[in-house]
């Protein structure tokens, strides 16, 4: 492909998908790789302004110091400033339990969004092309996708642009040896460990030696999902204006009348609409023979089945870590100076001081959690409590309890627990009372 024809093509699908603007700065991901490469060359060529990011994930020794001081000698040729950022991309696996892939994918997004906030730019462009897009979308539906998985990559997603979906790998190698343009190649690349190098090396070049307009009807189909969807999401949209409602901070579904609106199609429809909580397919799938009062967990809401309707609302039972001194004072006193004045068994509370020799923790409360209340004899479920107290579900959740060594000693706000008492034998007492 001549270079005019290759730019002018990029410059038709940036117009036709309203990719990028004049207007507006752009952070570029460079890695020094071809695709990257070509992308600065050409979005310079097209007048379009632009500040390089370079991650260095410290990931392939002497390699990665080459691609870093390649990126920086071109840029500094181009008269374009390159930010480079490190990463310690083992220390993160070990954190979030993710692949080296997904940690370097997450890492480098991250760390480019941040980039955009301090520089004050619009977008990060990067040089997804059209094979990519191909290996995604085998990808997610090797994985078992929805509609949306089959729609592979968008030029636009969010903060993240891609002008050279439209041109496929070979075009972009092409270009660069046309220019003169050198570039380095990540060895990685070359070997088919991960799912997406074996696409890339092994099944797509059998597709294309056996089928060889594979690629392109591929590609075709991409599109026509991508248009199929946009009529689904409206679709979705009208059936949680006709069958979801707001009552404070709970969004309610009427279970009921969206299965009248889409019949078998239930399950689905359920799903699009609980997705945007956190609630994956799986717990969809369980809903559906769940029975009044059950409860699904998202790490951002929580969804409970009520009669006919699922009632999803902001999630604050996760197991954030909360210091005993942020919600509550304590004071160690001798027994003879304790008076009981003041204590009301809500917002103060007394142990015997020997409560302080266990492992003290906050936490909110769980299906199946019991007190031991003053006064009576056995244990009653917490979930009754907050029921005698009439407490909604998100006020129930915002309720904090008090373990020590992992038994309930008191629910914060509402009443203690016989554990640890004061008796004739205590020699120092141990006072809590809620902060203001």
């Amino acid at each position: 492909m001549e270079k005019n024809v290759f730019i002018e093509k990029i410059r038709a699908f940036i117009e036709k998908c309203h990719v990028l603007s004049h207007s507006e700065a752009y952070l570029v991901a460079v890695s020094g790789g071809a695709d990257s490469v070509v992308l600065l060359r050409v979005m310079l060529e097209l007048g379009y302004r632009c500040t390089v990011a370079h991650c260095n994930f410290h990931l392939r020794g002497d390699e990665s110091v080459r691609d870093e001081q390649f990126v920086t000698r071109l840029c500094r040729e181009l008269g374009v400033e390159c930010l480079v950022t490190h990463f310690d991309v083992t220390a993160y696996e070990r954190e979030h339990g993710v692949s080296t892939e997904m940690a370097g994918r997450e890492l480098r997004y991250a760390g480019c969004r941040e980039l955009l906030r301090e520089r004050g730019l619009a977008a990060v462009v990067v040089a997804h092309h059209s094979d990519d897009n191909v290996e995604t979308l085998f990808l997610n539906l090797l994985r078992g996708s929805g509609i949306a998985g089959m729609c592979a990559m968008r030029a636009v997603s969010g903060v993240v642009r891609r002008p050279l979906l439209g041109v496929s790998r070979r075009e972009i190698e092409a270009y660069a040896a046309a220019i003169g343009q050198s570039f380095v190649t990540d060895s990685t690349n070359l070997e088919s460990v991960v799912k997406r190098n074996r696409l890339r090396n092994i099944v797509i070049p059998e597709l294309r030696n056996q089928f060889p307009d594979a690629i392109s009807g591929i590609l075709r189909t991409i599109d026509n999902i991508q248009q199929c969807q946009g009529l689904y999401c409206r679709y979705i949209n009208e059936l949680k204006q006709s069958c979801c409602s707001a009552d404070g901070a709970i969004v309610r579904i009427n279970v009921a009348s969206l299965g009248d609106r889409v019949g078998n199609s239930l399950s689905t429809a359920l799903f699009e609409i609980v997705r945007e909580y956190g609630i994956n397919a799986v717990q969809v799938a369980e809903m559906a023979e769940a029975s009044t009062g059950s409860r699904f967990l998202s790490p951002s809401h929580i969804a409970v089945i009520n009669r006919g309707y699922i009632d999803v609302f902001c999630n604050s039972t996760g197991d954030e870590a909360v210091a005993i001194d942020d919600l509550v004072d304590m004071q160690v006193v001798d027994a003879q100076e304790f008076s009981l004045r003041r204590i009301d068994g809500k917002t103060s509370v007394c142990f015997d001081a020997a409560i302080l020799q266990t492992r003290l923790e906050l936490r909110h409360w769980r299906k199946g959690d019991r007190l031991r209340p003053f006064g009576m004899r056995g244990t009653r479920l917490v979930s009754d409590i907050f029921s005698d107290l009439k407490l909604s579900e998100p006020e129930k959740n915002r309720v904090w309890l008090l373990t020590a060594d992992s038994e309930i000693v008191w629910i914060l706000g509402v009443r203690s627990s016989a554990h640890y008492p004061v008796t004739p034998h205590t020699t120092k007492v141990a006072t809590l009372s809620l902060k203001p």
